[in-house]
């Protein structure tokens, strides 16, 4: 049975969850482009022991990850991701890279869509695509966001759009609750935004 991403509104700040797809990369490849250490992976923790590392024990940031609906995906908690603010070399080599930013300093959340080393677009979740992310607004349309009788949050609907036209998938028991393999992937905290 698949979690899909409908849930994410109800965890994405506590603690804040940094969350990147990749299709063309292993969870570990997507981990090193991150700012893992090739050879710097940890056992599985859990998401309070991921918190403890970045408020604790003075890593900036540090990821879980794994594959779900043919996506790796990396969980990241501490300072905002590498994936967030324009980093087109996530995607390089053919590699569709997207990014879920809560923006927890600085709403509203953000949607970042990298594909073959170049940035296609981002836009603000619960608003209308453009940018070069226009494509999106067919599954908007589909998921009802244009629709003025709904009443229905739009970042939820969003996110409906996002995992229909995508595929995406979270495991919503195995971030919240289960081990996840992981990796620091900033040891100080970055001196610019995404670094």
């Amino acid at each position: 049975m698949s979690d899909g991403i409908l849930w994410l509104p109800d965890t994405w700040y506590s603690p804040n969850l940094f969350i990147t797809f990749a299709r063309g990369l292993s969870p570990h490849e997507l981990a090193v482009r991150l700012g893992a250490e090739p050879t710097g992976f940890l056992d599985p923790i859990t998401m309070a022991e991921a918190e403890s590392l970045t408020s604790r024990e003075g890593a900036a940031r540090t990821a879980r990850f794994g594959a779900c609906a043919g996506w790796s995906f990396a969980v990241e908690q501490g300072r905002p991701s590498k994936a967030w603010w324009a980093h087109p070399s996530m995607s390089a080599g053919g590699v569709e890279v997207l990014h879920l930013t809560p923006k927890p300093d600085d709403p509203p959340k953000e949607v970042w869509y990298y594909r073959d080393g170049a940035t296609i677009g981002w836009f603000n979740i619960g608003e209308r695509p453009d940018d070069g992310t226009e494509f999106l607004i067919p599954a908007l349309e589909e998921a009802g966001f244009f629709d003025t009788t709904l009443h229905e949050d739009e970042v939820l609907i969003t996110l409906r759009a996002l995992q229909e036209h995508f595929g995406l998938s979270l495991p919503r028991q195995q971030i919240l609750t289960g081990r996840l393999p992981s990796a620091v992937t900033a040891k100080t905290p970055p001196e610019n935004l995404g670094d």
